[in-house]
């Protein structure tokens, strides 16, 4: 059967009802002079996974301890897809990173925009004339591997030294593990890429989700008994391995169960509208054209097959459909208080 309504919401990146978020703040001097003395946590957080909120929750109990606020303070864009030749895919958009930093408990999130510039200053200048110049930041929480400056220079302990003599504390945490594995956004990338939900979800702390547009495909899918939604989404973002999938639609408040097609069907190769992404929305019937769509992958069904026949086609991907109801049921889970998102 369907997840329960708290797991929908969490996969789904939807704050509870009621639930107080903190507000997102753009980089601006003085911006958070209003918050007064703060403990701040600092990094690019792609996909807010389990270590990342270890690290946030150390802080803000940090500043709980010292009567302070608590500051996520992240960057906008990723640095990698500045910096980087080759940016890695990333595992959340940027709205839904904030959404996920603005619910974990801080009292504010700060957003910086990253450039090239801010890229080429070290930890002094990015201390004095960028964090500091915003908010009275009296501790600083980081991960171990953190790093600022033209590659990499500052570290944190040459961080930890400079801050020490301004009166700051500075905190270098040990990477979360899982199992004998780092929880870290390459490795949840590496498993998604391998097809590997149940580690990629683990370490994420809940499914992995993708968010798109419903576009028009082949339009043969309602003919042979499984009309489905081709969905455009962000060339920029983690894609699972090429496969078929169980997982939960959002469309227009309601979740579906769904079975997911990644890749384009070996069989339709040859058509310039296959899409490499979509979805049969079970119990699902309707014009979706033009709407936001978002898939949490649950449970990976088997990898793309060359078809020798059609009729071989069908009855596969209805088998696939069938393993679909029996996980997750056929029916809807009304969300009505999400509107169209």
């Amino acid at each position: 059967m369907m997840p329960s309504l708290g797991e929908l919401r969490r996969d789904l990146i939807i704050p509870k009802p009621g639930a107080t978020t903190a507000p997102v703040v753009p980089w601006a001097p003085g911006a958070l002079s209003a918050l007064g003395a703060a403990v701040a946590v600092i990094g690019a957080f792609d996909g807010v996974h389990r270590g990342h909120r270890a690290l946030i929750d150390a802080a803000v109990a940090d500043a709980r301890a010292r009567g302070m606020r608590a500051v996520a303070v992240t960057f906008d864009p990723d640095p990698d897809t500045v910096v980087a030749p080759r940016p890695a895919p990333k595992l959340t958009a940027a709205a839904d990173r904030l959404a996920l930093l603005a619910a974990s408990g801080v009292d504010a999130v700060l957003v910086i925009p990253f450039t090239r510039a801010l890229a080429r200053l070290d930890h002094a200048a990015f201390f004095t004339d960028v964090l500091l110049a915003c908010c009275d930041v009296r501790a600083v929480h980081v991960g171990s591997d953190f790093r600022l400056g033209r590659g990499g220079a500052s570290t944190v302990a040459v961080m930890r030294g400079w801050c020490a003599e301004r009166g700051i504390e500075l905190f270098g945490h040990e990477l979360l593990r899982s199992g004998d594995e780092v929880v870290s956004a390459s490795n949840i990338r590496a498993h998604l890429a391998a097809g590997e939900l149940d580690a990629a979800s683990c370490e994420l702390g809940r499914r992995y989700l993708l968010r798109g547009t419903v576009v028009h495909g082949r339009g043969e899918g309602a003919g042979m008994g499984f009309p489905t939604a081709n969905i455009a989404y962000d060339p920029a973002l983690q894609v699972p391995a090429e496969g078929v999938y169980g997982g939960i639609a959002l469309v227009g408040g309601v979740a579906w169960p769904t079975a997911v097609n990644v890749g384009v069907p070996p069989m339709f190769a040859h058509n310039a509208a296959s899409a490499a992404l979509e979805a049969n929305l079970i119990g699902f019937s309707g014009d979706i054209y033009g709407d936001a769509i978002s898939i949490a992958f649950v449970r990976r069904l088997r990898g793309l097959v060359k078809f020798s026949t059609r009729d071989e086609l069908v009855r596969t991907v209805l088998d696939d459909i069938d393993s679909v109801k029996r996980e997750l049921g056929e029916d809807g889970v009304v969300l009505d208080d999400l509107g169209g998102r």
